[in-house]
């Protein structure tokens, strides 16, 4: 089994694809935003741009890889690994580096941003989609080989996975 990492702009699906591979393929999901999630709650305060801003200072003072160290770290014995929000090149060249494969999960602009509306406690400032962070992910998921399109029915996105999956298994 290959350990896969998903790159996609927010609200494309890409934790919906992970939870779906975890589940029928038995693969254990990571998020290289889990600990900017668990700071930034510390402090009381979770939005969007306090994430993408809080990540790229800590990308600034330790290392434009560490959150890719922590959850290599995290994941040290663990057999296959899915990490669920990859956006960044560098994100993307360290994980290749490590034989991850790439999948874009990709969905309509519109659409992402209903999926978001939908999210509990979640306010849409439309500057985030033109954060760094944000277009990164457009230009990484243009890297990728492997594209799942998620603008249809949950039926047709599990297809697409079990698809994909056929291939890397």
């Amino acid at each position: 089994m290959q350990n896969i990492i998903l790159f996609g702009e927010m609200g494309s699906g890409k934790s919906t694809v992970a939870k779906y591979i975890c589940n029928k393929y038995g693969y254990t999901r990571f998020s290289l935003g889990e600990k900017i999630h668990l700071e930034c709650k510390l402090h009381g305060n979770e939005n969007r741009e306090e994430l993408q801003e809080y990540g790229q200072m800590m990308r600034k003072v330790f290392g434009e890889f560490i959150w890719c160290d922590y959850v290599i770290n995290k994941s040290k014995g663990i057999d296959k690994i899915i990490i669920d929000d990859g956006r960044q090149l560098n994100e993307y060249s360290y994980f290749t580096n490590l034989k991850y494969i790439p999948i874009a999960v990709i969905a309509d602009k519109n659409l992402r941003l209903k999926r978001l509306s939908n999210r509990v406690n979640y306010k849409i400032n439309l500057n985030t989609f033109e954060h760094d962070t944000e277009k990164q992910a457009r230009k990484v998921v243009e890297m990728c080989n492997i594209k799942i399109y998620n603008n249809y029915f949950i039926d047709k996105l599990y297809d697409q996975i079990d698809e994909i999956m056929k291939g890397i298994n």
